[in-house]
């Protein structure tokens, strides 16, 4: 479902209606209130008359600096002058009479569906990656990416120490923290040391080995570690 905001300053219900009357079935067309807060995926804002380029043009404004929708100009008087301001300020398109309805639907839907699909990707980038300066943690590889060409594979022990050591980002984790998060098992800490010093001298030599990368990890004296950022 497409969440579709209008926005008619002089509430003419006339081409309101008309775009209830066209709009398909999955798009949920709302009219948007003064300084509403919600998220649309399309903003359409309705030109009824010459007079109202002031308006459009300051609401166009502020819809660019706080949304990412997609942004028509639904006008009803034939101006080019307008067209091209609004153009210039950011706007999507514009709607005359020029455009049929049925174009106009078709490019609309378009450019809808592929601001679901970069969306989309861009969410599954996030969920798949952690990034710090030159360095990408890739969490379905489970592997480190060095200056985006060298990749180091981890075992899953080294990918829990990384992926911790990315969520702390420029942050000291303790031995204590890591052992906790990597084995949650009861021993020494002489043991609990041990471990994790063992566990990092690995994944240096790794990094040593497979990267030009030589100080990724940096050790916090007595306390833990750093990611090196």
């Amino acid at each position: 479902m497409y969440r579709i905001g209008v926005v008619n300053f002089e509430g003419n219900t006339s081409e309101w209606e008309q775009l209830q009357t066209i709009i398909p079935s999955e798009w949920a067309l709302i009219p948007i209130v003064e300084d509403s807060k919600d998220r649309y995926d399309l903003i359409i804002i309705v030109e009824n008359s010459l007079k109202q380029v002031g308006e459009i043009c300051g609401q166009l404004i502020q819809v660019k600096k706080e949304a990412d929708s997609l942004i028509w100009i639904w006008s009803v008087v034939q101006n080019e002058m307008n067209r091209m301001v609004y153009l210039k300020l950011g706007a999507d398109g514009v709607k005359t009479d020029s455009l049929k309805l049925e174009e106009w639907l078709l490019i609309a839907e378009n450019a809808l569906k592929r601001k679901k699909v970069i969306s989309n990707l861009q969410t599954e980038q996030t969920v798949q990656e952690s990034r710090c300066e030159g360095i990408v943690l890739n969490h379905r590889n489970r592997s480190v990416v060095v200056n985006e060409t060298e990749e180091v594979q981890l075992t899953n022990l080294e990918y829990k120490a990384m992926d911790l050591l990315f969520k702390n980002m420029g942050k000291t984790v303790t031995y204590e923290e890591m052992y906790q998060v990597i084995w949650e098992e009861e021993e020494s800490t002489e043991r609990k040391f041990y471990r994790i010093s063992n566990l990092i001298f690995h994944i240096r030599q790794k990094f040593i080995q497979e990267t030009s990368a030589t100080e990724t990890i940096r050790t916090v004296r007595s306390k833990g570690y750093v990611l090196n950022v």
